[in-house]
C-alpha cells in the first residue's frame, strides 16, 4: 500500500512538472483562477461543520465530496497547473479547517488522485481539436467532449481511491473498498455543476454567485443521508443495528412469504468475549468485534442480511435457505470463527487471539416461525442451549421445537 501510494503521489508531481514546463500565465486565466479559489474556500468554510461529520463517520470506503466541483471547473477553463495549484489550495483549506484530525499524507494521496484524473480530463480535452472552452461550449459535440472528459475524471480518481482502499485492508471484502455506488452520482452531480460553472464563468460570470447559494443549499442536505446511515449502522462493526435489521428482515420475510421460500436465522454469540474484555480490555474486545464482523460478512453472501444485536451477539437472515442448507451454512461460519488468529491491541499492547469459538443457534421459516419475533427467539433458545452445551457448536431447532445439536469441526 505504501509503495502505491508513493508511486501516485510521485506521478502527480511528475506530471505537474511536465505540464509546467511550457505554462505561459494569462492575465484571464489569473482572473479566472482567483474566482474559483475563493469561491472554493468560501464552500468549504460554509460546509465545514457538516464535513467533519461525514469524513469521521466514511471508514473503508470511497468518501464522496464536492471539491471536484470546483476542480473539474478548472480542468474545462484554466491550465493544468493552475488546476494543480486550485487542488492544493482546497486540500490544504480543508486540512487546516475542516478535518485537520486527518493526516497529511492521506490529504497528499487525495489531492494526488485530483491530479491525475486532471490530467486525463484534460488530455480528453486537448485532443479533441477544439481551441478554448467558448467553442467547447457552443457546439453539440463539444458537449460530448465535456462528458468524455468528465467521465474519465470520474473513472481516474475513483478507480485510483478504490485501489488504496482494497490495499489498506486486504481481507476485506472487495464491496468495501468499492463502497455504495449510488454515492457516485454525487460526483456525477459535482461534475455536472462544474461545466455549469465554466459556462457561467464563461459567459456571465455575475451569476456564479447565484450558483454558490444553489450548491451551499444542496450540501447541506448531503448529511440528511449519512445520519440515515448512522441511525441504520452500528459504528462499531458496521453491521446493520437491532433496529433496522428487524425492520428489513421482517420486510424480507414477507416477501418470501409471498414466494413460498424458506429462510434461515442464526444468532451467533461469541465464547468468552467477557473474559476478553476483561483481561485485554475494551479496546480489544471493541478490536475483536470488528473482526468477526469483517470475517461473517466474507463468508456470507451479499444477499444475506448480517446485524449486531447489542454486546457480542450477532444475528443473520439467510433468504432462500432452508434446513438443509442451514446446517451447513452454520458449520461454515462457525469454522471461520474458529480458524480467525486476530491480533487485538490490548492494555499492554497487542495480543494474537487462537481462534474465536462462538456458539450458533438456527431457525428455520417458516417452520419455526411465520413472524419475525417467533423465528429469532426459536434462533435465540437454540444459541442458549449451545451456550449451555459447552459452547462452540451449532445448534439447529427441530421442527417439533426440540434441538439437535452439530458436533463442532474438527481442525
Amino acid at each position: 500500500m505504501l509503495a502505491y501510494v508513493l508511486l501516485v503521489d510521485a506521478a502527480a508531481a511528475v506530471l505537474v512538472v511536465l505540464t509546467t514546463v511550457h505554462f505561459a500565465l494569462t492575465s484571464p486565466d489569473v482572473r479566472t483562477f482567483a474566482i474559483l479559489a475563493v469561491a472554493a474556500v468560501v464552500h468549504l468554510e460554509a460546509s465545514r461543520s457538516i464535513e467533519r461529520l461525514r469524513e469521521i463517520t466514511v471508514q473503508g470506503t470511497p468518501y464522496v465530496n464536492l471539491k471536484s466541483l470546483w476542480v473539474f471547473t478548472g480542468v474545462v477553463l484554466l491550465p493544468l497547473p493552475l488546476v494543480a495549484t486550485l487542488t492544493a489550495i482546497t486540500y490544504v483549506y480543508a486540512w487546516a479547517r475542516v478535518d485537520g484530525e486527518s493526516t497529511a499524507a492521506k490529504k497528499v494521496f487525495t489531492a494526488s488522485t485530483f491530479i491525475l484524473a486532471s490530467g486525463v480530463a484534460a488530455a480528453v480535452l486537448g485532443a479533441s481539436g477544439f481551441v478554448d472552452a467558448q467553442h467547447l461550449l457552443n457546439s453539440p459535440l463539444g458537449l460530448l467532449v465535456l462528458v468524455g472528459a468528465a467521465t474519465a475524471w470520474w473513472f481516474v480518481n475513483y478507480m485510483l481511491v478504490v485501489g488504496v482502499l482494497a490495499l489498506s485492508d486486504p481481507g476485506a471484502p472487495v464491496r468495501k473498498a468499492i463502497g455504495d455506488l449510488a454515492d457516485q452520482l454525487v460526483v456525477a452531480a459535482a461534475l455536472g455543476l462544474g461545466l455549469g460553472m465554466a459556462a457561467l464563468l464563461t459567459y456571465t460570470p455575475w451569476l456564479v454567485v447565484v450558483l454558490m447559494l444553489t450548491v451551499l443549499v444542496l450540501h447541506r442536505q448531503f448529511l440528511l443521508p449519512q445520519r440515515s446511515r448512522q441511525a441504520q449502522i452500528d459504528a462499531k462493526t458496521g453491521l446493520l443495528r437491532d433496529m433496522f435489521f428487524t425492520e428489513t428482515a421482517t420486510a424480507l420475510l414477507d416477501r418470501l412469504r409471498g414466494q413460498t421460500k424458506p429462510a434461515t436465522l442464526l444468532m451467533i454469540d461469541l465464547d468468552g468475549f467477557k473474559q476478553v474484555n476483561d483481561q485485554l480490555g475494551h479496546p480489544a474486545g471493541d478490536d475483536l468485534l470488528r473482526i468477526v464482523a469483517d470475517a461473517l460478512r466474507h463468508e456470507l453472501r451479499a444477499g444475506d442480511l448480517v446485524g449486531r444485536f447489542g454486546g457480542d451477539e450477532f444475528v443473520v437472515l439467510l433468504p432462500a435457505v432452508g434446513s438443509r442448507e442451514s446446517t451447513d451454512i452454520g458449520d461454515r461460519v462457525l469454522t471461520a470463527l474458529q480458524h480467525l488468529q486476530p491480533t487485538v491491541t490490548g492494555t499492554s499492547g497487542q495480543v494474537r487471539l487462537a481462534g474465536v469459538p462462538a456458539s450458533i443457534g438456527a431457525a428455520v421459516f417458516p417452520e419455526h416461525g411465520t413472524e419475525f419475533h417467533e423465528l429469532l427467539l426459536a434462533a435465540d433458545t437454540a444459541q442458549q442451549r449451545a451456550k449451555q452445551a459447552g459452547g462452540n457448536q451449532l445448534v439447529v431447532m427441530a421442527p417439533a421445537s426440540q434441538a439437535v445439536a452439530v458436533p463442532p469441526p474438527r481442525g
